[in-house]
């Protein structure tokens, strides 16, 4: 009986997300724990002694998984555009086939920010379609007019890429985005996840939106999300997989971001030492107290939020909940 491939994963990661990269693999490993994985975790200039306690910590025991690092050089990326809060790491991905077996057929690229709750080999076995990518809609971006994206047409989160490598690899992928990013880098405020939708937009499947789930996916309505509200609650109440877009993290922000329990609760099983992780940050001064109380009512009572919302702050709520001010 022929064994099964191992489920390939790739992590990339500079030395301010290492302990989030080990978490969220230790949260992804314990999820499935019948499932074989081969771990890559793609890096430049990683504190070797930090890396060496995190993720020996975490593989301890996890004996269903090998793990691999790949050290990139930075010099690829010369001249591409960086941000305060994104560093030249989060083009590593885009070089994956230079690091990635030619028989390997395929890999789940995963952002450390990422905790999975449901079994992954649901989407490793996804059906592509003859796709290149299987990916999920950011229905939170609205601006796509100035990235030139025709009305209508699907955009998606770059934080969970299923990718299949033997058409990455015929397909030039490397080098079309990278080109892209030469040229109008610069110009896309999302850099990277804009240049992959607009160089590989029409050789993407879309998944199921919760294997990509935003925690403000929680504050929105079904129809925003294009769900019926059956499904909505299903997938709010237990995303397979939690992403914590925005700069506001469980580590920095706790009191405001859903779903931060889930990150502390995997960062506690890890095995990780204490005074490696992140310290989950209290609610301190009225200002957020205030905040914590706002999101217990943004979970608990999501309609009566947004209702008040666009009684007091209308033309924000016209814009996140597309309607009108008065609707």
């Amino acid at each position: 009986m022929t064994r099964e491939p191992p489920i390939t994963v790739l992590y990339c990661i500079d030395n301010a997300y290492l302990p989030q990269a080990g978490v969220a693999l230790s949260a992804l490993l314990d999820a499935a724990p019948e499932a074989r994985f081969e771990v890559v975790v793609a890096a430049f200039g990683l504190d070797i002694g930090l890396s060496e306690a995190v993720f020996g910590a975490v593989m301890q025991g996890r004996d269903h998984a090998a793990l691999r690092f790949v050290a990139v050089d930075e010099g690829l990326f010369e001249g591409l555009p960086v941000t305060r809060d994104f560093s030249r790491s989060i083009y590593t991905r885009l070089v994956l086939q230079r690091f990635i077996a030619p028989e390997t057929e395929r890999v789940l690229y995963l952002d450390a920010d990422t905790i999975v709750q449901g079994d992954i080999g649901a989407l490793w076995r996804a059906d592509l379609g003859g796709a290149t990518l299987g990916v999920v809609r950011d229905h939170f971006r609205l601006d796509l007019e100035r990235i030139g994206f025709a009305p209508g047409k699907p955009y998606f989160n770059s934080g969970v890429l299923l990718i299949d490598m033997a058409r990455w690899r015929q397909r030039a992928c490397e080098t079309r985005v990278l080109e892209l990013l030469a040229r109008r880098g610069r110009d896309l405020p999302w850099m990277d996840q804009d240049a992959l939708n607009i160089a590989l937009g029409d050789e993407a499947r879309f998944l199921d939106l919760d294997w990509n789930w935003q925690p403000r996916c929680a504050d929105v309505p079904a129809d925003f999300l294009g769900l019926d509200a059956q499904r909505y609650e299903a997938m709010r109440a237990s995303p397979r997989l939690v992403h914590y877009t925005t700069s506001f993290k469980p580590w920095n922000a706790a009191h405001r971001v859903h779903y931060s329990a889930l990150f502390f609760a995997a960062a506690a099983a890890s095995g990780i030492p204490a005074d490696l992780l992140p310290a989950r940050l209290a609610a301190r001064g009225l200002a957020q107290q205030a905040m914590r109380v706002k999101t217990l009512a943004r979970w608990h009572a999501p309609g009566a939020f947004r209702a008040a919302r666009r009684l007091v702050r209308p033309e924000a709520a016209a814009a996140m909940y597309r309607s009108g001010p008065g609707q």
